[in-house]
């Protein structure tokens, strides 16, 4: 059996156990997911899993394919006909149609009443299943797909092991490049470049190289100093960006300090960096809790003597899964119980803020195994200081 044909048949064990005749996916992460095209081009946005029960651009477009999963018998695939030649190594073979026939299309197999729909262009696609079945309930089933991905298989293990290694190179590169005069829109051009010539095919979100220049207005604000300000001595950086590669996503964080730093700056640093790792060598499968990983680190760092200046004390936010979205379910908060599982890949990042003097973040893809877990990032943990020079 392959990859898209167990996906396919756990996804229709679950329309069995929620008695819904069949789902509706528009290319989005589910969608390719279920095909084991992770490849294929499609919109992607950072924001899509920070949005849900929020009105979309992306769930209010039209698509321009649908799979149709039915709770028993063969999937359907169909496309507008500029779509077709991109799915023609699909495990479901594409049937084209133009977008204004996709309710005839669709209306010859289709059967039943009750239908689950994923979220990217939910509204369209239940306007659409309304014309031929005006009494058919289409409810949101975006999360049923989501329970299967949670869980990485051997291939998305490696091909996310291979985007977090690329990313770290990247990093590498840049912080070659952090020299005293480069402003804050280079560095994330560096950022851009080597990723294109590391061959991501997309970026996961916006790149971030984010200043705080110490001593300014602009550092009593969590964040940062002027676009336009140029590094230099004193200037704290703190990275977020990530990259698709084979279609899965990376997510990254370390941060630096532009010459020698405050003692207590180096320290802070020193503490998030062994807050994270302690956490990382903590984690149970099946034992430890998801609502308990930011408690993990938080207790740590306030050992250590900075959990005042840790971020995020209300929320308890400090991370998220991922794979071929940036953003997967569930998130990683203290509101959110769910006991980690092998094969779940997460990203934790801990955030500090030294009000007026710096702010510091720490992100590393972790991998969680059948033992333990373990850091799919490598990039250094202990470089912290810049040359001025």
């Amino acid at each position: 059996m392959t990859n898209s044909e167990r996906r396919i048949a756990a996804l229709q064990n679950l329309l069995a156990e929620e008695e819904l005749d069949g789902m509706l996916l528009a290319t989005s992460a589910s969608f390719v997911y279920l095909l084991d095209m992770a490849t294929l081009p499609f919109q992607r946005t950072s924001v899509t899993k920070n949005q849900r029960g929020i009105p979309s651009i992306e769930a209010l477009n039209a698509p321009d394919a649908i799979l149709y999963v039915p709770c028993d018998g063969a999937c359907r695939l169909i496309c507008v006909p500029w779509r077709e030649q991109s799915l023609a190594a699909s495990p479901v073979r594409p049937e084209a149609e133009f977008i204004d026939r996709f309710a005839d299309a669709l209306r010859r197999f289709v059967r039943g009443k009750r239908f689950a729909s994923g979220d990217c262009c939910a509204a369209w696609m239940t306007n659409l299943v309304k014309e031929f079945l005006p009494d058919a309930d289409v409810v949101p089933g975006e999360a049923l797909v989501e329970s299967l991905r949670r869980r990485k298989d051997e291939k998305e293990i490696a091909i996310l092991s291979r985007a977090a290694a690329l990313t770290d190179a990247i990093m590498d590169k840049v912080a070659e490049r952090l020299r005293p005069g480069i402003t804050s829109p280079e560095v994330e051009e560096l950022l851009v470049r080597f990723g294109i010539e590391a061959g991501a095919q997309d970026l996961a979100f916006g790149p971030a190289g984010m200043f705080t220049q110490a001593g300014t207005p602009e550092a009593q604000i969590l964040g940062g100093c002027p676009r336009d300000a140029r590094l230099a001595p004193g200037t704290s950086v703190a990275f977020d960006f990530g990259y698709i590669f084979d279609g899965y996503a990376s997510d990254f964080g370390r941060s630096f300090h532009c010459g020698p730093a405050p003692a207590h700056l180096r320290e802070g640093y020193a503490a998030l960096q062994a807050a994270q790792c302690r956490m990382i060598d903590s984690i149970v499968p099946g034992v430890t809790n998801i609502r308990d990983i930011d408690g993990m680190v938080r207790a740590e760092v306030t050992r250590l003597g900075f959990g005042e200046q840790m971020t995020n004390k209300d929320k308890g936010v400090i991370g998220h899964q991922i794979g071929i979205d940036v953003h997967e379910m569930p998130w990683m908060n203290k509101f959110v119980n769910f006991v980690l599982e092998p094969g779940m890949v997460f990203c934790s990042e801990p955030k500090m803020w030294f009000p007026g003097e710096c702010y510091m973040r720490v992100e590393d893809m972790v991998l969680v195994t059948e033992k333990g877990a373990v850091s799919l990032t490598h990039c250094s943990r202990d470089r912290f200081e810049l040359p001025v020079e």
